[in-house]
């Protein structure tokens, strides 16, 4: 009994920390008639060089990466975490500006944290959010080792097949925009979010594991990420988690919100207007300009996306002839992983990105 306490008090000790805990609030404009408040997590290795932005799963709370805090540190990465709307204390926002709603919070927040340049990763859902960012602010990239890394990216079911998806495509908004209470239904209960539903694997995992650990990783550091667990969980669904209701409906792009994803529809029209973007800038540019990096990181095991289909299809949006030589498109898998588990320590793939940042 004494011992179970103890890790409770450990958990809260760190979670507490003000860091993941920090508030913004961002003035209204001609879009936005009311300021919008702003939660967001700002750790790691406190720098303006190497920094992080984190756009996180279908839950898109500022606490997903926290336990990645200390290796941050140790490579030199400050790690930005912002609530995207309706999670935390972030102000909702409804699917057909959601967004804009974030290119606006992330355009916002870097200047109120005096940071000019990101690497960026997009995680499950958080891949649309990403893409978003790359294409409409480009200019917040390092200007000499612009990278982007997407974990289990987000793929429609029209591309991946993935029939419990193509489901909740035919479901009513009402049901799918209640999703939350689930969440914060099961997230009460306890649950390590495993419950057989649409949202499995939409969040990320905060189980314990038993597979072994990659030759770089940590193992304490493992420890203390598997021992914070449960109260990360119950954190994330304690706080306001609407914003999975609005988000399922912008992933599953129903047809009342059309062009919710932004101006690019989808990745095979987004890539070539990438490439043509990274010409541009390359021609206009008065130094070198370094090509765009991006590495996707797929799961060995995916209920979300699947394991064949969907793979083929989203590197096949990204073919050297798509991409040109502006681009370097990178895909692996990684092994013993699952879509909501990818990033856990014990893998290794935060680490893969933090290195990739340096280079």
């Amino acid at each position: 009994m004494g011992s179970n306490n103890d890790s409770v008090t450990v958990a809260s000790h760190f979670l507490d920390d003000e860091r993941f805990h920090q508030k913004f609030t961002l003035p209204p404009n001609p879009n936005r008639p009311a300021g919008l408040d702003v939660t967001y997590a700002d750790f790691g290795h406190r720098n303006d060089e190497r920094v992080l932005l984190f756009c996180g799963p279908l839950m898109g709370s500022r606490l997903v990466l926290v336990t990645k805090d200390k290796l941050a540190r140790q490579h030199g990465v400050r790690i930005i975490s912002a609530d995207r709307p309706g999670f935390g204390g972030t102000t909702d926002v409804p699917p057909p500006d959601r967004v804009r709603a974030w290119l606006d919070i992330v355009e916002a927040l870097l200047q109120h944290l005096s940071i000019k340049h990101v690497s960026i990763i997009g995680y499950s859902g958080g891949s649309i959010y990403a893409m978003n960012v790359l294409l409409h602010l480009r200019h917040l990239l390092h200007p000499t080792r612009p990278y982007v890394a997407l974990c289990t990216p987000w793929v429609h079911p029209s591309h991946s097949g993935v029939s419990s998806l193509k489901l909740a495509g035919l479901l009513p908004n009402g049901l799918v925009g209640s999703f939350d209470r689930v969440v914060q239904f099961v997230g009460n209960m306890g649950s390590a979010l495993n419950f057989g539903n649409v949202l499995s694997g939409l969040v990320p995992s905060l189980s314990r594991e038993s597979n072994p650990l990659a030759s770089s990783a940590d193992s304490g550091a493992v420890t203390l990420e598997e021992s914070l667990s449960s109260e990360v969980l119950r954190r994330m669904t304690s706080e306001d988690v609407r914003g999975i209701g609005q988000d399922v409906l912008l992933l599953l792009k129903r047809d009342e919100y059309p062009g919710c994803w932004g101006t690019w529809g989808d990745y095979d029209t987004l890539v070539p207007l990438l490439a043509q973007a990274e010409r541009q800038r390359r021609t206009t540019a008065s130094t070198n300009v370094s090509p765009l990096r991006v590495d996707v990181f797929f799961a060995e095991s995916d209920s979300i996306i699947g394991t064949g289909v969907a793979r083929a299809w989203l590197d096949n949006c990204w073919r050297p002839e798509q991409c040109g030589e502006s681009i370097e498109y990178c895909s692996s898998i990684v092994p013993k992983t699952t879509h909501n588990n990818i990033l856990d320590l014990r893998y290794g793939v935060v680490e893969r990105i933090f290195q990739q940042m340096s280079h």
